[in-house]
């Protein structure tokens, strides 16, 4: 029964941290305009005014920064959004796109190999956002939190 009792517990501990570590696309993250925070999980960021370039048009929405992940929401639809652990990210670039400057993520090949482009006005402030993102990426490698005590 002890054993059965620890593999249990490790089981739970694993699956109730998946958002520490995967990326999410369309999950149950964000609830009236506000992120659902996780378990040590500090927001230290809101940019609204941020476009998702993953479709022709783009889609408006808003970033949530924290210390465990970036999290970008469509403004007319919650459910519409990406949740992007820094254990995921492989490079976060400023590169040209069809719509002018953005902030591209890559990510590693164990999550998909995705790469998604956001578009943050003005420019400046794209700059801006990307050094703070580069910064708690750094953070998070030397001291990663993976959501299990």
């Amino acid at each position: 029964p002890r054993l059965f009792t620890t593999v249990q517990a490790v089981y739970r501990a694993y699956e109730t941290s998946r958002l520490y570590r995967d990326l999410k696309l369309r999950g149950a993250i964000i609830r009236e305009r506000q992120l659902i925070l996780l378990p040590h999980e500090q927001i230290y960021n809101k940019v609204n005014g941020v476009w998702n370039l993953s479709s022709e048009q783009g889609n408006l929405g808003t970033f949530f920064v924290t210390n465990v992940r970036l999290v970008w929401h469509a403004n007319l639809a919650e459910n519409f959004n990406v949740s992007m652990p820094y254990l995921q990210m492989r490079h976060i670039r400023i590169r040209d796109s069809k719509f002018g400057p953005a902030l591209v993520f890559e990510t590693v090949l164990r999550s998909g190999g995705y790469i998604l482009g956001f578009r943050v006005d003005p420019v400046e402030r794209m700059h801006d956002v990307y050094k703070e993102l580069m910064s708690l990426h750094q953070v998070f490698s030397m001291n990663p939190i993976f959501g299990v005590d």
